[in-house]
């Protein structure tokens, strides 16, 4: 399995770098639109990761539903084995990098637990110790 992050500007290359640098993932990968080229950019960045793949299960994470990196990547969905995600998080995409195939259902669980990983830190007490330090 492939996974594709997308983005508008660098996040979307923040994540890759992070998941390959820190957590030696090897199947992500990532294209951007860019402010000089558009989406024109990020769709033939795509069409060539595409044509490297082959048939293989592809899950492409864009950064903002209904954003134009999402709206590029929707043609995509009709390719098979292919799935497209909106609203990635680090989360979200750790858990994709530690599976070989997924499911419609097991991509559900997955978004499931990235929105629950979003949490309002100040809610939470935290009871701090000398032995904390």
């Amino acid at each position: 399995m492939k996974i594709l992050l997308v983005s508008h500007g660098d996040f979307a290359q923040g994540l890759c770098t992070t998941m390959t640098d820190f957590f030696g993932a090897t199947n992500v990968y990532s294209a951007c639109v860019t402010a000089e080229g558009g989406t024109a950019d990020l769709k033939a960045k795509t069409d060539e990761y595409l044509a490297e793949w082959g048939e293989e299960q592809v899950v492409i994470c864009s950064d903002l539903k209904g954003g134009s990196a999402n709206q590029t990547m929707m043609p995509y969905m009709s390719r098979p084995n292919t799935f497209l995600i909106s609203g990635m998080n680090l989360s979200l995409v750790m858990q994709l990098t530690m599976e070989d195939e997924v499911t419609t259902e097991s991509l559900h669980e997955m978004m499931e637990a990235a929105v629950t990983d979003m949490f309002l830190m100040n809610e939470m007490s935290f009871e701090m110790s000398d032995d904390d330090e």
